[in-house]
């Protein structure tokens, strides 16, 4: 079994240390991998006749993008429909689409995860950077470690405290969802958020959420009507007193801050964002629980 990179520890360090200091973390991961390397990269998630890469059938692809950000996909006898068609989805097609819109940091795991459960660590690292040299990346091992060259990684520091424009970050953070946004929310009056949510709606993401059923939100909530939403009382006797938003399952925003015109004109709020993969899952989890499927 492969050591973890000690780099992928620091970045999940520095994640958690801003929840704690109440800063928000960017890790800027640089790594240009071309569609047409990601492309070439298929048959090794596959897994291929010589034993070489480990064979996965449809439902192993399935839970291994689970892992990588992509927690909405699911099989049923067969793999996710791709871009609202109504045919069947191959292998190939399924992992080109995913690895076309995985995250950098994702996309380093997941390759790292294929060299560790390749028969041979030496030859798998080997084939890879037969691809991997036309985007000037090249990979090696090392004292139990995969060592990567050619990318930047970058840990910086937004200093902006997260006790301002909070309306602006929850904003800002919706615009940048590709998939999905499930939102749990005590209070819901703020209609510049409520546009931000219609405007994601429109380009075909997936919006879901769950609101406090009481006289505050039937009197004053935004119009939810055109949206996939449930009011709920709170599952333990008191309040639905949540108050977050996953987006992509890949970010959560949470905090004091309720969309409200309150909360952002006359309230002391705060927001926090954070990009933890277990955080992430953990707040999916619990929306589903608050709203589930059926």
């Amino acid at each position: 079994m492969l050591n973890s990179l000690k780099l992928i520890g620091c970045i999940l360090i520095y994640e958690k240390l801003g929840v704690i200091l109440g800063v928000t973390f960017k890790i800027l991961i640089e790594m240009k991998i071309s569609n047409a390397s990601k492309e070439a990269i298929v048959p090794f998630i596959i897994g291929d006749n010589n034993e070489l890469w480990a064979a996965r059938t449809g439902n192993d692809l399935v839970r291994l993008f689970q892992t990588y950000g992509f927690r909405d996909d699911v099989y049923n006898g067969a793999l996710p429909k791709l871009n609202n068609s109504n045919l069947n989805t191959s292998k190939t097609n399924y992992i080109k689409d995913r690895l076309y819109k995985i995250t950098d940091i994702n996309l380093k795991q997941l390759i790292e995860q294929l060299i560790g459960e390749s028969a041979n660590v030496h030859n798998a690292i080997s084939q890879l950077n037969s691809i991997l040299a036309h985007d000037n990346i090249k990979l090696s091992f090392n004292d139990g470690s995969i060592v990567w060259e050619g990318i930047k990684i970058d840990p910086k520091i937004e200093n902006e405290a997260i006790f301002k424009d909070n309306e602006k970050k929850v904003i800002d953070n919706i615009n940048s969802a590709k998939v999905s946004i499930l939102v749990a929310m005590a209070w819901f009056t703020n209609e510049k958020i409520k546009e931000a949510l219609v405007r994601k709606r429109q380009e075909g993401l997936r919006i879901e959420l769950v609101i406090y059923k009481d006289g505050v939100n039937a009197a004053h909530r935004v119009d939810l009507t055109d949206f996939d939403y449930k009011e709920i009382r709170g599952t333990r006797g008191g309040f639905m007193h949540n108050k977050f938003c996953v987006i992509d399952n890949q970010k959560v925003l949470t905090g004091s801050y309720n969309w409200t015109t309150n909360a952002e004109a006359r309230n002391d709020e705060n927001v926090l964002v954070t990009t933890d993969n277990a955080t992430a899952t953990n707040y999916s989890v619990e929306f589903r629980r608050l709203k589930p499927l059926i």
